[in-house]
């Protein structure tokens, strides 16, 4: 579709402004549909250092080697989810996993609490295992959301706002949440509630339309070649 893009020469005048103006519903879907992972990988990567040290008693060497092996795992799963959600419908793929984030992110406080090793590299394996089956599929559903022309810049903006409203803030509202309350439970609230933001996004994103592809690239072939 790119290749087809560049050929033709079909390009935005100003696509900021276009996406906004006409692409209102995939930027809003492909925005939301990032913020559960963005928060869900601060939580097992970011967060479960502060927690684990401060409040589990911890070496930070023994979270770290939690951290490393459940990153080692998604070295493999992020491609297998990605080729997964090829072939299932991309957006139950990625639901599926915001879900099961979401529940997990609840066990992992639960089973961590005796401050066992075995069980904390579980628990971060876990919860990154979720994060694989959602940060697989992202980068095909969210470029999948905007018309071609815009494709590029739509994606970019939904990258780049969700990053903000995502990953960027998570730590500082975990840290917070666990500084006011001394207490994991409003910390699952969050991702809760972030969870339904995502699970939102999906529902008012699209599936691919391989035919809308098909035809873009034969009309601006077509019109390269007149």
């Amino acid at each position: 579709m790119f290749k087809a893009l560049q050929e033709s020469g079909d390009r935005s005048e100003a696509p900021i402004s276009e996406v906004f103006a006409t692409q209102r519903r995939p930027l809003v879907a492909a925005i939301l549909s990032r913020i559960a992972p963005d928060v869900i990988y601060a939580l097992f990567t970011v967060f479960s250092i502060t927690y684990g040290t401060q409040k589990l008693g911890f070496e930070r060497s023994e979270v770290l080697i939690a951290i490393l092996v459940g990153s080692a795992f998604q070295l493999g799963l992020i491609p297998l989810a990605g080729a997964i959600s090829d072939r299932i419908n991309r957006r139950l793929v990625y639901a599926v996993a915001a879900v099961g984030g979401v529940a997990w992110s609840a066990i992992f406080f639960l089973i961590i609490g005796g401050s066992s090793l075995p069980l904390l590299i579980l628990g971060v394996v876990v919860g990154l295992a979720f994060h694989s089956f959602m940060y697989g599929p992202q980068a095909a559903f969210v470029t999948e959301q905007f018309t071609v022309r815009l494709r590029s810049t739509g994606s970019s903006l939904a990258y780049t706002l969700a990053g903000v409203l995502g990953g960027a803030m998570a730590p500082l509202i975990f840290v917070y949440l666990l500084d006011k309350t001394d207490s994991w439970v409003l910390i699952v609230v969050y991702v809760t509630f972030v969870g339904i933001l995502t699970l939102i996004g999906l529902a008012l994103g699209r599936n691919p339309d391989r035919a809308e592809e098909e035809e873009y690239s034969v009309m601006r072939a077509t019109e390269s070649a007149v």
